[in-house]
């Protein structure tokens, strides 16, 4: 059975917010960060944060961006990496619980939106944003 980390090189957790967003970037086959930086959400912020993704996965459509929030603060940004040539899916709730003690940081949330991804059996588990 294929799962994501085989059929993505790299996945993409961003954390939205209305002012900022903050991607981190992994490394699918091993869960492995390779940057975290957060832009602004606007048009421009959004655009730089496309730019900077491709920059660091040599543009590698195959990339899959998993977006919290993708139906509301996330929208712009969905719409945006989709017509970028990306797969863009809705990133499922975090529960909290797990994540009792062991603290919150926007990077931290980003970063933890990414990697449960990389296991299931395929993107096509997680809800697409088109």
């Amino acid at each position: 059975m294929t799962i994501v980390a085989h059929s993505h090189p790299f996945v993409v957790g961003v954390d939205t917010h209305a002012r900022k967003h903050v991607f981190a970037i992994i490394a699918a086959a091993n869960g492995d960060r390779i940057e975290n930086r957060d832009f602004p959400a606007t048009g421009a912020g959004i655009n730089r944060a496309i730019a900077w993704v491709a920059r660091r996965t040599e543009a590698d459509l195959a990339t899959l961006w998993v977006i919290e929030g993708a139906a509301s603060y996330g929208a712009v940004l969905a719409g945006a990496v989709a017509a970028a040539g990306y797969q863009v899916a809705e990133a499922t709730r975090m529960d909290a619980l797990p994540r009792r003690g062991v603290g919150k940081s926007d990077p931290l949330d980003a970063h933890r939106i990414a990697v449960p991804v990389c296991m299931l059996p395929s993107a096509r588990d997680l809800q697409e944003v088109s």
